[in-house]
């Protein structure tokens, strides 16, 4: 899986309450950032991250049990994580949370239903009840993927949500959410 972000400024409001700070929208395809791509060095890809989100919320750290699924270490910016193996970015997810904002290049967002989902992919979208339900779609650039919700036997049915939008390594299914 590959992961192509591209953040615009969104006005963001919480609460009815509005935030003079715009949120950032992360677009993911199949190839990596717009400015950044899977395969980067880490230095290269934290300092990027940092440009665009600010300061992570969640500060580079080890991943020691996840060695033997791909991945040596992450940071996170909100419901932002990139992962990293060997001092390369092997991979970026989104999700669950709302900051920064995620959608795919199609247009599907975090909190779309996967009837959404079917609209916009088509027959390039498929789901699998595995992991309490989870989604994948392979477009011109690469394969997008994540987790439904509600988890469970209910996980793909028209009205479940998409709940992570992932590019990449992630991690091992089984320690997702």
């Amino acid at each position: 899986m590959l992961l192509i972000a591209a953040l615009s400024a969104t006005p963001a409001s919480f609460a009815g309450a509005a935030s003079s700070r715009p949120t950032p929208t992360v677009t993911f395809n199949g190839k990596g950032l717009t400015t950044l791509r899977l395969g980067a060095t880490q230095p290269a890809a934290l300092a990027r991250l940092g440009r665009l989100l600010g300061a992570p919320t969640s500060k580079l750290a080890p991943t020691p049990d996840l060695k033997n699924c791909g991945v040596t270490a992450f940071a996170s910016w909100h419901s932002l994580s990139a992962y990293f193996d060997r001092g390369r970015l092997v991979g970026l997810s989104a999700g669950p949370g709302r900051e920064p904002l995620a959608r795919t290049a199609a247009g599907l967002r975090i909190g779309d239903t996967l009837a959404r989902a079917r609209q916009l992919y088509g027959r390039q979208l498929t789901t699998s009840g595995n992991n309490g339900g989870s989604w994948f779609a392979r477009t011109p650039s690469g394969r997008i993927d994540g987790f439904l919700g509600p988890s469970g036997s209910h996980s793909q049915l028209p009205t479940s949500r998409i709940i992570t939008i992932d590019v990449g390594v992630v991690g091992c299914p089984a320690m997702s959410p």
